[in-house]
């Protein structure tokens, strides 16, 4: 260790203090409000329990976001009890005023807090990006007044243990406020159904719905929809079952008619992920007729629509303000122009785009080059899986070779690199790499890109992991990807 060095100086201190808890609660008062999440990660992994209730009272940011250092979710778990019993006595007694807690953040959230301010890489759980709230819940606050943020998962069991002991835990307190703000729905039920109208439905950021859902359960669902007045992220992977009689068509076109229409109170909605959506296959267009808002992400991926529903979708004014689009797994060789058009309209905030898998082809790439060069703002690309010709790919690097920000491209390998009957072509296939690092070189644009020869949509998603492009395929893909760059 560099005792030169202040951040090992601070470390060394830090560690001997947690040789004596009674000697760091005693020296809280001492310490900058700077070196308390140091001292109160340091308490959590070295198991220092008493020291973590004593933090708590004297914790000095309005959130503590514990959840991204409690990975067990069980009322059990040692630090998250510690915290809790300090809860506890910040709500039955005076405190210190430098106390100044009011969000305990239970979410798998808040990496970067704990790497701002203890220098600790934390591993995110999710690639999107965070949704933020304003401020606390509640419109009137209680005095004391302490809002508790968790996630809420319902699968085929019963409700998770640890949900059940925080709704009892609140209820049991004033001035404590459960708030679920991500909710993920893999298994529904009437019991589900009475256990969410019991939270703050308006607390309710990011819903994730993965499941087969019957046509009553589909309206109970769209009723709940209506209360979530403040969500901003909906994953949507439904589905429902086909109509075996004139009768059960006309309740089947209800509850799909009920669940679009409650969509327009989604006043806050900025993103939509629609996973194979083949329930809403005739019905897209009367979703976006409903959306009262501008959405910032649109994903649309595996799923066949007509030329008439694309068309009137990519027309809609609530995309038109757009950072990520991902059409995934959609085929669009009929709505070219229209994806043009869709393109040009959103070139000044778009910054991911995902047409792989597209069935693109050159006549429809063709149509897009005008309006993918204008897209000042892009970032990452993708055309994974399309079939494109050489001479369409040296147009294509040269129609992006101006958008400056672009670091993250996937391209489909050449048509020449194939035989008539698809099988690869190593030694035409590295010719052809070799023409593209000419391309790039006389662009003299220091740029990076993967070409893939197969067709491996979950291959594709590695490729643009954590910010850059790795190669991670899986086993049986290994020998389809190859990387090239020019600095």
């Amino acid at each position: 260790m560099n005792y030169d060095n202040p951040s090992s100086l601070i470390q060394l201190t830090i560690q001997s203090l947690l040789k004596d808890d009674n000697l760091a609660i005693s020296s809280l008062k001492d310490i900058p409000d700077a070196l308390l999440p140091s001292l109160f990660l340091k308490a959590h992994i070295q198991g220092c329990y008493k020291t973590l209730k004593a933090i708590v009272l004297s914790w000095p940011f309005e959130r503590l976001p514990l959840g991204s250092l409690v990975h067990d979710r069980a009322p059990e778990n040692p630090s998250f009890k510690a915290v809790m019993d300090g809860i506890d006595v910040l709500i039955k007694q005076k405190v210190s005023p430098r106390c100044r807690l009011q969000v305990l953040d239970l979410q798998f959230t808040g990496q970067k807090f704990w790497n701002t301010w203890t220098g600790s890489h934390l591993q995110a759980y999710s690639q999107k990006r965070e949704l933020m709230s304003e401020g606390t819940s509640k419109k009137e606050k209680a005095t004391p007044y302490l809002e508790v943020c968790v996630d809420l998962y319902l699968g085929e069991e019963q409700v998770d243990r640890f949900s059940t002991y925080l709704l009892n835990w609140t209820k049991k307190r004033k001035g404590v406020h459960l708030s679920y703000k991500t909710v993920r729905i893999h298994y529904l039920t009437r019991k589900y159904f009475r256990f969410l109208y019991a939270v703050s439905c308006c607390d309710i950021m990011e819903l994730g719905i993965h499941c087969t859902l019957l046509f009553s359960t589909l309206r109970m669902l769209a009723n709940l929809l209506g209360m979530l007045s403040n969500l901003k992220r909906m994953v949507v992977c439904i589905k429902i079952p086909t109509a075996t009689t004139p009768e059960k068509a006309e309740w089947r076109l209800l509850s799909i008619n009920n669940f679009t229409s409650e969509c327009s109170q989604l006043l806050h909605l900025q993103e939509l992920y629609l996973e194979s959506p083949s329930f809403l296959k005739d019905h897209l267009h009367c979703l976006f007729r409903c959306f009262n808002t501008s959405l910032e992400v649109f994903s649309l991926t595996n799923c066949r629509f007509r030329k008439k529903i694309l068309t009137h979708v990519f027309q809609s004014p609530c995309i038109s303000q757009l950072k990520d689009l991902c059409l995934k797994g959609v085929p669009l060789t009929s709505v070219s122009k229209c994806l043009r058009s869709l393109l040009e309209v959103n070139a000044s905030t778009l910054q991911q785009l995902d047409l792989g898998l597209c069935g693109l082809q050159d006549p429809q790439l063709e149509v897009l080059l005008p309006a993918l060069s204008s897209c000042s703002q892009l970032r990452s690309f993708s055309l994974h899986g399309n079939r494109l010709s050489m001479a369409t790919l040296e147009k294509l690097l040269s129609c992006t070779s101006g958008l400056s920000r672009l670091k993250l491209e996937l391209y489909p390998a050449p048509l020449e690199s194939f035989s008539p009957q698809g099988v690869l072509q190593p030694a035409t296939f590295r010719l052809h790499c070799t023409q593209i690092i000419k391309i790039l070189k006389d662009l003299r644009h220091s740029r990076s890109i993967v070409v893939s020869t197969g067709q491996c949509s979950s291959c594709a998603e590695k490729m643009f992991r954590n910010g850059e492009p790795i190669i991670l395929p899986c086993k049986s893909c290994v020998r389809k990807f190859k990387k090239l760059s020019i600095e």
